[in-house]
């Protein structure tokens, strides 16, 4: 504690003479916020302190004044700012996706960045081809492999900008499709032997695989399916002969203790029993919850993906690397502008992109005007009939 206790009497000096004009309410107030110990006194001055009260009590007895029985009021306790500390011992500091240093430079260590601009910086998370693609996805890697005459694209990844003039490649195409057909048939046999749930290779696969929490919204998407359901039920056999087959899976792990993450599931699981049981919708719609989520069970799922979730409120999540896996095995992402999502979609063009919800500036000010999304689901129809029905 001597060592921190020096650190910090160094910084606090070091904010002072940075900021001479700065008014002392002013000063006072950043340096509270910025400093690392926090309602802390060493022995030396607790003693001091505890002494300076003994005499005061002593003094006020040989006056003649009547013992009062002191107040026991709790001390705030001590503590240590570890961020604090990190920011001012640290040599650089950074967020894992654009937007997550953004937040971090503007919002959470906004004083810090005053006053040290030039430690702030950006690294955005990555994942590795030589796992996620090469080995996790052999179909398409060879296909990726014959079609640009290398297969050094696992190392150099820029490589990866020759498919872009085949993009339009009829011959490139069928093997594409071939090679995605294969891995949903792995997929498709590990959801069978997983859930009992028999599932069409020819349908969509819609896949959200990740933690469970409130705020990576597995129940906004599940919502959504229940919307679809609605709308299929209400639809003639002709309007229903357009629709897109979709197979909707989920999967991911949370705290034992997380109680509104087990209910998420629960409630994915009896939409499943229903969808899966109606022999009116058949194929059309199909949902699973894949259990005992991990890497292996990953290293099936995203190869054989055609549309992945990743609609986190925006700024919620740091980076996210899924969105990644996804991406780099031929997979549409459906995203908000969260997390390395703004990357991705900055790579692979807008229109490659299903944008999805409001940017992370317009989120604070949603909630700050009363934004509730129960009254809105409950004032909209749709939304009144999945809440109640």
């Amino acid at each position: 504690m001597e060592i921190i206790k020096r650190i910090d009497e160094e910084f606090i000096a070091s904010v002072k003479k940075a900021y001479p004009t700065m008014a002392a309410a002013e000063l006072d107030a950043k340096i509270n916020t910025m400093r690392i110990l926090e309602n802390y006194m060493d022995p030396v001055e607790a003693a001091a302190a505890a002494a300076a009260a003994a005499a005061a009590a002593a003094a006020a007895t040989a006056a003649g004044a009547a013992p009062v029985a002191a107040e026991v009021v709790s001390a705030p306790a001590p503590m240590v700012r570890m961020a604090n500390l990190c920011c001012i011992a640290g040599h650089a500091i950074n967020g894992v996706a654009a937007i997550h240093s953004e937040i971090v430079r503007t919002f959470t260590f906004k004083d810090f960045a005053e006053l040290f601009p030039e430690k702030f910086q950006n690294k955005t998370n990555g994942v590795t081809p030589r796992r996620w693609l090469m080995f996790a996805n052999p179909q398409l890697s060879g296909v990726i492999t014959e079609a640009i005459g290398t297969d050094e694209w696992v190392t150099d990844t820029a490589l990866l900008e020759k498919l872009g003039p085949m993009a339009k490649d009829p011959a490139l195409h069928k093997k594409w499709i071939a090679a995605k057909q294969e891995r949903k048939k792995l997929c498709a046999d590990l959801i069978l032997s997983s859930t009992g749930v028999k599932v069409s290779t020819d349908a969509m696969f819609d896949i959200q695989i990740k933690r469970i929490h409130e705020y990576k919204r597995q129940l906004l998407n599940i919502m959504g399916i229940i919307h679809r359901y609605n709308e299929m039920k209400a639809m003639t056999a002709e309007e229903r002969a357009l629709v897109t087959p979709r197979v909707c899976v989920f999967g991911g792990k949370a705290y034992a203790t997380y109680l509104q993450a087990k209910r998420i599931v629960r409630l994915v699981t009896a939409v499943g029993d229903v969808i899966n049981n109606d022999p009116e919708i058949g194929d059309l719609l199909k949902v699973v919850f894949v259990p005992d989520y991990n890497v292996s069970l990953a290293e099936t799922l995203i190869p054989a993906s055609e549309l992945s979730q990743h609609i986190s409120t925006a700024g919620t999540e740091a980076s996210g690397t899924s969105n990644m896996k996804f991406q780099m095995n031929g997979c549409l992402i459906i995203g908000t502008l969260d997390g390395a999502n703004v990357e991705i979609r900055e790579c692979v063009g807008d229109e490659n992109f299903f944008l999805f919800g409001i940017e992370e500036p317009e989120v604070e000010p949603a909630r700050a005007g009363g934004v509730l999304p129960s009254v809105c689901f409950s004032n909209a129809p749709p939304g009144y009939k999945i809440l109640h029905h």
